[in-house]
């Protein structure tokens, strides 16, 4: 399941940038051009929770 509520990827965000597990991936699909948050990514969404990491979305 995606989720594409703001609250749910802020929460998300603060849990990859605070360094806190997660089950959930960050990813930007690139069909709609926003960030969502999913436990299972498509081929073709983009992975991004590294690059949260690294302070990309802060």
């Amino acid at each position: 399941m995606q989720e594409r509520n703001p609250n749910k990827i802020a929460n998300e965000l603060s849990k990859i940038t605070e360094g806190r597990p997660s089950s959930e991936e960050l990813v930007f699909d690139p069909r709609s051009g926003q960030l969502v948050v999913t436990s299972q990514p498509s081929p073709d969404q983009v992975i991004a929770t590294d690059t949260a990491e690294n302070g990309y979305f802060g």
